[in-house]
């Protein structure tokens, strides 16, 4: 019953994240003279009170689960994890570091040429870098609570870690269907 319920959590906030862009503009809002940054604020915001309803929500029905919201210790081994080549004898430092190297560039060559060919980037300035960050940070701790710290916090004592991954995995993927890239390769892209 517990993994319905985070389910029908997570599907449910998915839903009104990929339905904001009908119920976002009505909110009368304007920080910056962007209509497009404009935007982009109100989702980001849209988002992080979404997170932070679910740790509300997570904490009261499982106090224990913000355990999973505290910083771990980089220089723990990790666990091995073959299929992304972690032998289980390096830290999770060294571990993190190849993984960015190995997923998060590669992700984002993948952005910047697509954002290139669709010609995006003619509006581009440097003045605009501070709240690319700002929103990158934000949208990154959103689906991290919403899609890993719900799924795992409730699951991962009545599933295996094998189950627990699939269901993040899967619940993370299917919205960027409707992301960027679109469809099927946004899909598996954001799944693995």
């Amino acid at each position: 019953m517990r993994a319905l319920i985070v389910v029908l959590i997570v599907v449910l906030v998915s839903s009104l994240l990929i339905g904001a862009n009908r119920f976002l503009p009505q909110v009368q809002m304007d920080i910056h003279p962007n209509n497009f940054i404009n935007g982009m604020i109100k989702y980001q915001a849209f988002a992080l009170s979404m997170a932070l309803m679910i740790i509300i929500i997570s904490y009261f029905i499982s106090p224990q689960s913000i355990k999973l919201m505290t910083l771990g210790d980089l220089k723990v081994l990790a666990e091995k994890e073959t299929w992304l080549g972690i032998n289980g004898k390096t830290s999770w430092q060294l571990n993190a570091t190849q993984l960015l190297l190995f997923v998060s560039v590669p992700t984002a060559i993948f952005m910047f040429f697509a954002a290139k060919s669709s010609n995006s980037l003619s509006n581009f300035s440097l003045e605009l870098f501070p709240l690319i960050l700002l929103f990158s940070l934000m949208n990154s701790f959103s689906e991290e609570v919403i899609f890993r710290f719900l799924i795992h916090s409730h699951l991962s004592t009545f599933y295996s870690k094998l189950i627990v991954l699939l269901v993040s995995a899967v619940l993370f993927g299917l919205p960027h269907y409707f992301g960027f890239p679109t469809g099927i390769i946004g899909v598996l892209m954001a799944g693995v």
